[in-house]
């Protein structure tokens, strides 16, 4: 092989396995770039740097976006296959509110206001008023959602004409208004890399408080997740892909620090995502996106990282989420082969919620709140919780790690298996394997209730203050054991009748009761004058051995095994 042969192929190689950013790098080449600045950026913290901005990123070369406090108050649209390097601060502008001048009906899509001066047209705004119902969902929320969000088209006097329809009516008399609500940037085109050690500033503090949703009438959309978000890449309708964002900064969202919706093989990786209104990290409709190495904190109402619905073969790895309100990390029902990998989620409420079907969790670590393990066909490995786990599943293999208490926290029950809830979202309880599993500084390490079918606890370790298992009269032809440390299911042994009786009590050790057929019993010589033998009444600690008359001297001698494993 020529020594041309051998570099074309190994750029080949490099060019299939390299990540977006690479890739972009590798096909484009390096590019000269551009400084917002030589635009009429200004970065005092007080200039409109919107124009200027966006002037640099519509000549689709490298933009730069130095130091300084750059003010927007539209969302930022970069080109195809553009480069974005973020060293400053890009910050949201106060929001611009205005209370309505008369009401507004549906089905058309002009709104008169007090004052329209300071909106422009291709402003993204939000419609709301005090008639829609409290959000939903996350912990103490207090804001309204629903209304009307979208694009000014134009204006005209003092009324703002939308470039869609509004999909319902708002009164003055519900305090109805309209605010500004862009996200800082919305991406709508592939092969776009932000990346650098600078901030995205949501300025949460300063916005039009209020949940946006969806003009369009597309069913089923939910929440306009293209307004209100540090970075929302969006491709509807269609698809976009190869989107990367590194190494910054993402603060203070009134919606989600980071929106990912129909995209593919896309990444968000070191990122630091704090302090979102709702979600630090949202996907929807996405495939092939990877989550890595990113650290998700302390959203106001709701999660850490969430893939929320629609995705397909997603890895989530290497993740810190901490302080988030609601869930750190969640795989919500109804998606497939979604792959966790030593994630550590900590003082959340539900630290991880995995509710996905034919996906994965690999070496996660969780403290200072709860695991929820629900779906079909998910392996769980090397789970470390220092907390309770749940777990309503269909053929769910559980294997290794630890369900431990933290210190001076012991916790009264390690696992629970039980599926109470009809909701269709929730898996029944079948073929469930619990494996290698070590429980420290629980009351009982495991209780099975409820509607459950075939759970089998195999090789695990059992450190208990209690009874290591628990299980609910209904459910225990269902659950079986077998080489548990510390729940003692099988055990053997010698018992004597002597001469004179023709019943004993045999004390079995186990710590299940069995039933008369898990036991067996086998003379070891002559029964003397008796003639049958027989085992009755199996109790928590013991059964009752008998002879059909006394033996005589020397008494007769059982062997003894029992198994109230299967």
């Amino acid at each position: 092989m020529t020594d041309v042969v051998r570099t074309r192929s190994a750029f080949a190689r490099l060019r299939r396995l390299a990540s977006p950013v690479l890739a972009l790098w590798l096909w484009a080449g390096p590019v000269a770039a551009i400084s917002v600045t030589e635009f009429g950026a200004v970065g005092d913290g007080r200039a409109d740097d919107t124009r200027a901005i966006q002037a640099a990123l519509d000549t689709g070369k490298r933009v730069v976006v130095p130091e300084g406090d750059f003010r927007i108050t539209n969302a930022l649209m970069p080109r195809s296959n553009q480069q974005i390097e973020i060293v400053g601060t890009i910050r949201v502008a106060d929001a611009l509110i205005q209370p309505l001048a008369t009401d507004v009906p549906a089905g058309q899509p002009r709104i008169p206001v007090t004052d329209a001066r300071g909106f422009y047209a291709g402003q993204w705004v939000t419609i709301a008023d005090e008639s829609l119902r409290i959000q939903g969902g996350g912990k103490n929320k207090v804001r309204r959602e629903g209304g009307d969000c979208g694009r000014i088209a134009r204006i005209e006097g003092n009324t703002l004409v939308m470039e869609l329809n509004l999909r319902r009516g708002y009164s003055v008399a519900a305090q109805g208004r309209v605010g500004t609500q862009p996200s800082a940037f919305l991406i709508t085109q592939s092969h776009v890399h932000i990346h650098g050690r600078g901030v995205i500033d949501g300025n949460k503090a300063h916005q039009f408080d209020f949940a946006p949703a969806d003009m369009t009438e597309k069913k089923g959309r939910g929440e306009e997740t293209r307004a209100g978000c540090g970075i929302s890449i969006d491709s509807d309708p269609g698809v976009i892909s190869h989107i990367s964002i590194e190494g910054i900064t993402v603060r203070d969202a009134i919606l989600h620090n980071i929106s990912l919706y129909r995209v593919r093989d896309s990444s968000v990786a070191n990122v630091t995502c704090i302090g979102a209104h709702d979600k630090n990290i949202l996907l929807r409709l996405s495939e092939g996106c990877r989550v890595i190495g990113n650290r998700c904190l302390d959203s106001q109402f709701e999660d850490g990282i969430i893939l929320y619905s629609g995705n397909r073969h997603c890895v989530v790895q290497g993740n810190i989420c901490s302080g988030n309100a609601r869930m750190g990390i969640c795989v919500n029902a109804f998606q497939t082969g979604i792959l966790l990998a030593g994630n550590i989620s900590i003082n959340n409420s539900l630290n991880f919620s995995i509710r996905g079907d034919h996906g994965s969790s690999t070496g996660d670590f969780s403290s200072g709140g709860r695991v929820n393990i629900e779906g079909r066909g998910n392996s769980i490995s090397g789970l470390v919780s220092l907390g309770a786990v749940s777990i309503s599943a269909t053929d769910l293999v559980y294997s290794g790690g630890t369900i431990s208490a933290e210190e001076g926290k012991p916790i009264a029950i390690g696992m629970s298996i039980a599926r109470t809830s009809p909701d269709r979202r929730v898996a029944l309880v079948d073929r469930v394997r619990i494996r290698g599993v070590s429980f420290r500084g629980c009351t009982t390490a495991v209780r099975v209730s409820g509607v459950v079918k075939d759970v089998r606890l195999v090789d695990n370790r059992f450190q208990c203050d209690g009874p290591a298992v628990a299980i609910a009269e209904e459910c225990r032809a269902e659950v079986s054991f077998a080489r548990n440390e510390g729940y003692a299911t099988e055990g053997s042994g010698v018992a004597t009748i002597p001469g004179a009786v023709s019943k004993i009590t045999v004390a079995h050790g186990l710590q299940v009761t069995p039933r008369i057929g898990d036991i067996m019993v086998t003379p070891a010589g002559s029964l003397g004058k008796a003639r049958q033998f027989w085992i009755a009444n199996p109790t928590a600690t013991g059964f009752d051995l008998f002879v059909d008359a006394a033996p005589g001297a020397p008494g007769v001698q059982f062997g003894w095994r029992a198994d109230a494993g299967k």
